[in-house]
């Protein structure tokens, strides 16, 4: 699982830290950017915004219509981004 940790959170609004992020180079973060181009993303998400140099992502998302916790950890669980990530110490 890829480790990350809540840094704000209201409803509507979630604020993540993903020190991975900083570790990769910029190859690997166009090949995760595909990735998750590709993964179909849930009805409930709003907007995405990475900050690559901070390593925290902020998502907007609709409350009735995801669980943005079941969401997150699914995403963090995925082999694909997993498997990109590689050697990183992407471990708590």
């Amino acid at each position: 699982m890829i480790y990350y940790r809540i840094i704000q959170h209201t409803q509507g609004c979630i604020k993540i830290e993903v020190p991975a992020i900083k570790k990769l180079s910029s190859l690997e973060l166009l090949q995760i950017s595909k990735l998750f181009s590709s993964i179909n993303i849930s009805e409930g998400i709003k907007d995405i915004k990475p900050n690559l140099f901070s390593g925290t992502i902020l998502i907007t998302y609709i409350p009735e219509k995801i669980d943005i916790i079941e969401y997150l950890n699914n995403i963090a669980s995925s082999k694909d981004l997993q498997r990109l990530m590689g050697e990183h110490d992407y471990k708590r």
